[in-house]
């Protein structure tokens, strides 16, 4: 069981690094998802700067929370 956890954990590094970062895509994805169900012609463009701006915001805040360590 050691084992699978830290290889999980080494892929986490690797793709991610940091936990804000992640769950701020997730949260991001999420809310991109629901809004795209809501079926509107236009709505796809608004999704695409939410997303946008929800990945700068949790790359933001990761870099925020590096810089004061």
């Amino acid at each position: 069981m050691n084992i699978i956890t830290s290889v999980l954990k080494k892929i986490f590094d690797f793709f991610c690094g940091d936990w804000i970062i992640f769950w701020g895509v997730v949260i991001t994805l999420i809310v991109v998802k629901l809004i795209e169900q809501l079926g509107v012609t236009y709505i796809g463009a608004i999704a695409g700067i939410i997303f946008m701006v929800g990945v700068s915001l949790s790359l933001v805040s990761a870099l925020k929370k590096e810089a004061n360590v």
